[in-house]
């Protein structure tokens, strides 16, 4: 296809699945792979079952991945791999057809696994991690892709140690371990009324003031107790909210950026293109050409 097609052109196309080599009925333990050809276009956000690693293993790909609000629009190269976690949305938005390799892992194989590495799996965590390189993954992704395509495979012994050293990796590199819960912060149901509230009225003039009486504590107090909570202080948090419900609306709409700006809580269209550049490293209008 001509590669100057409109940004709008690939966001109204639906993406289209060509063809899938699947590992289902070959018995791998604890994991499954696909090796998927799709038409570029926007995929409808899907939950995903399980943990998975998805990789490039065809030709330079502009695309826009988006995972739980987490959106990264990049001209991907063949070896960078996305590190979805299980339950999470996820969506893509590719301009060009391509060629995916997608492992998804079972949770009981990465328990399994965290064991025998002496990690407690009940304290193992995955986030979103998007344009990720890493030379190990990518050498077991590209013998699972091989394993998949091989007319005459090694077998089901052989894929399973691949897929154990992948969930060992992947334990070792891209996992977090979820602190143990601390004395302090705000309670559950202070908690959930400010994030609603931040979410809610992400366009609005949110001061400190408003928020921490969400809370029904001192603004002084509030700050304190907010960051015990989520890690972050709040005006960190809302300003990240901020940039993610814009590049929602860039990457998903048509909608001028004089009118995102302003549906996203910044004072205008400068105010975005700035913190864009801070926190993303990309304009409002360097995104959407990237669609």
């Amino acid at each position: 296809m001509d590669a100057q097609l409109s940004s709008s052109y690939w966001l109204d196309r639906p993406l289209e699945v060509l063809s899938r080599v699947s590992s289902r009925d070959r018995g791998w333990a604890g994991f499954q792979a696909s090796l998927i050809r799709v038409a570029g276009g926007s995929s409808q956000p899907a939950v995903l079952a399980r943990h998975n690693v998805t990789m490039l293993v065809g030709p330079p790909l502009s695309t826009v991945a988006k995972c739980d609000g987490v959106v990264d629009a990049r001209l991907q190269s063949a070896g960078v791999f996305d590190v979805l976690p299980a339950s999470s949305t996820v969506a893509w938005v590719d301009r060009g057809s391509s060629l995916f390799l997608a492992v998804g892992l079972e949770q009981e194989l990465l328990r399994r696994t965290a064991l025998e590495m002496s990690i407690d799996p009940d304290r193992v965590g995955f986030a979103p991690r998007l344009t990720c390189r890493d030379p190990q993954i990518e050498h077991l992704l590209w013998a699972l892709k091989a394993e998949l395509e091989a007319d005459d495979p090694h077998g089901r012994l052989y894929a399973d140690s691949l897929g154990v050293a992948l969930a060992s990796q992947l334990l070792r590199r891209w996992s977090h371990v979820v602190p143990e819960r601390r004395s302090g912060g705000l309670t559950g149901a202070q908690l959930k009324r400010v994030l609603s509230y931040i979410h809610d009225r992400i366009d609005d003039d949110l001061t400190l003031l408003k928020v921490a009486g969400v809370a029904g504590v001192s603004p002084s107090h509030f700050n304190l107790l907010f960051r015990q909570s989520v890690g972050v202080p709040v005006h960190q948090y809302i300003m990240r909210k901020r940039i993610e419900r814009a590049v929602e609306l860039l990457t998903g709409t048509q909608m001028p950026v004089c009118d995102i700006a302003l549906k996203a809580g910044f004072a205008n269209q400068s105010h975005l293109a700035l913190r864009m550049r801070c926190s993303l490293g990309v304009t409002p209008k360097e995104l959407r050409e990237t669609r």
